[in-house]
């Protein structure tokens, strides 16, 4: 296998040449907006990670227009008047623009996003108020709760046909989504592995937690090139289309087939180190790739080996993130695959494929799809194209709870043919070590050793890592305004329900015991709600 190093991996852009540069050597092509710090609502803790992991992958071409964070992310920016300010700043001031931080959605379908100051008096971008894509904007990321809604009456077009004027592509969340530094980052790594647009957001948002449901919306003219877009796009054109029409999908969690473990593991277990290579010529026979096609891969700095047979692909990334796509999926079928069928045909391909690893059947989830007119006169029925079941690892029986890792996700369309599949699993080395942290120290009196400290429990464990999450969090949102007691006690938190478990993380080339949960931090009945993962480790 020979490998073609590339500094700095695929282009995004579409072939057309970009326009003159503007100051600073900018084209006009990305700009992003992060906020952790706002003006009167609850921190957060990941959002400028998340901002810049995304605009990381993208600063290899060209600069960016702007990354405003906290205070610098004010309405003017999002509203028509100011929103290419000076043609390099604002949503409208680029083709491809991100947006990390808190979002709501009101019962009539407005949108409404919290800043880090106010501006003319306000200090929440609202979709209402905005109009962009009439000028330069054409993807536009809401990394956000409740940003692009499909379900209980709401549509993208009900909250954004009116605001835009051109745009192709939105991307969002149906749901209440976790405070993760990885979304944008997570994107780009599975775009570089040969997904389109739609499945890279879908995908990287599934990767951080499964009970969340990420959504994409496209447009235009017709309805088969807005489902087209929707289904193909992998390139930012600088062309707008209209938005006669728009097509949008999402995942949805349909059955949790897994119950949390309880038993805490005594040992940390010893993983193989990784061989790239060896797992790409895994995939490659596992799609049946012809010998000649794994003569030349691509790798690029930044850990990703993808090669492509035709229509299939097969890529793998840092972290064993593993990605292989075997057939187009018949959408033309759209009658919904049983559960009991989904599970047996996936468990077939996983065991199959799963090189040793022992696997339990966690959970299933559906990509349905939707379409509608921008006047409303025409509006479809959701229909769910592909089923997809998830598996996770276990070691001697109990799971690694890392979401993302430890995974094998079988995706089949409704004929019951595999389409596509992410895996994430490890091999275990053959050997496990007693933690050190339950090792019993000398007594100090000759040879005897003292006391082994107990295995921590879990529960006061996770409320310690919660005590920290807190503090971390009052540090964060604190200013000279606002003392750190205040945003502490304005804090309110509950656990998710169901989310609380004990396992494997697994860090580096091991796998160590652990305990997580799920939290939620904003009033119940509040908008602008963020969900948290605590992790405790309970041996090392």
């Amino acid at each position: 296998m020979r490998m073609i190093y590339s500094d700095r991996g695929p282009s995004p852009l579409d072939s057309g040449k970009p326009g003159a540069a503007g100051r600073d050597s900018t084209f006009g092509w990305w700009g992003a907006f992060s906020i952790q710090k706002f003006v009167n609502q609850n921190p957060l803790s990941h959002t400028h990670e998340d901002a810049t992991g995304w605009l990381a992958y993208l600063q290899q071409f060209y600069d960016r227009n702007f990354w405003f964070a906290d205070g610098g992310a004010q309405v003017w920016a999002y509203e028509q008047a100011y929103d290419n300010w000076q043609d390099r700043y604002g949503v409208d001031a680029v083709v491809a623009v991100y947006h990390s931080g808190h979002g709501g959605m009101d019962g009539n379908g407005v949108f409404f996003a919290p800043l880090g100051a106010v501006w003319d008096g306000r200090s929440d971008a609202v979709s209402s108020n905005m109009a962009f894509g009439d000028e330069k904007v054409n993807y536009v990321f809401w990394s956000t709760c409740n940003s692009v809604r499909v379900l209980d009456g709401h549509t993208p077009i009900r909250t954004w046909a009116g605001p835009n004027l051109g745009s192709r592509m939105l991307f969002g969340f149906e749901s209440t989504s976790i405070d993760s530094p990885d979304y944008g980052r997570k994107f780009w790594e599975k775009w570089r592995a040969g997904q389109t647009f739609c499945d890279a957001w879908l995908n990287a948002s599934w990767d951080i937690y499964h009970g969340q449901a990420p959504s994409v919306a496209a447009t235009g003219p017709t309805q088969a090139e807005a489902t087209n877009r929707l289904g193909s796009e992998r390139n930012f054109f600088r062309e707008h289309v209209s938005d006669a029409w728009y097509a949008w999908r999402w995942y949805y969690a349909r059955s949790s087939l897994r119950e949390a473990a309880t038993v805490v593991p005594e040992l940390t277990v010893q993983l193989a180190p990784r061989d790239p290579s060896a797992e790409l010529a895994r995939l490659g026979r596992l799609a049946d790739f012809p010998q000649a096609a794994l003569q030349e891969v691509q790798v690029e700095r930044q850990g990703v080996l993808s090669a492509n047979s035709g229509d299939r692909y097969v890529a793998t990334a840092p972290l064993a993130a593993r990605w292989v796509r075997l057939a187009e999926a018949n959408h033309r079928n759209t009658e919904q695959l049983d559960t009991g069928r989904a599970v047996d045909l996936a468990r077939a391909f996983a065991e199959q494929h799963a090189d040793g690893a022992e696997l339990v059947v966690e959970s299933v989830h559906d990509l349905w799809q939707n379409s509608g007119t921008k006047d409303g006169s025409r509006l479809g029925e959701p229909v769910s194209l592909e089923t997809h079941v998830t598996f996770r690892q276990t070691f001697d029986g109990i799971p690694v709870i890392t979401p993302g890792r430890g995974e094998i996700r079988v995706a089949l369309d409704n004929d019951g043919t595999v389409v596509q599949a992410h895996l994430s699993t490890r091999e275990a080395a053959g050997s496990t070590r007693t933690p050190s942290s339950v090792v019993a120290p000398p007594s100090g009196e000759g040879p005897r050793a003292a006391v082994a400290p107990l295995p921590r429990d879990p529960a006061e464990s996770l409320a310690a890592a919660q005590l920290r999450l807190v503090e971390h969090l009052a540090v964060v949102g604190s200013d000279a305004e606002r003392p750190a007691d205040d945003v502490r006690r304005r804090l309110e938190i509950r656990d998710v329900p169901g989310t609380s478990q004990v396992g494997y993380e697994i860090e580096g080339n091991e796998a160590f015991p652990a305990a997580r949960k799920l939290i939620e931090i904003g009033q119940a009945d509040s908008m602008f709600r963020t969900r948290r993962w605590v992790v405790a480790p309970l041996a090392r």
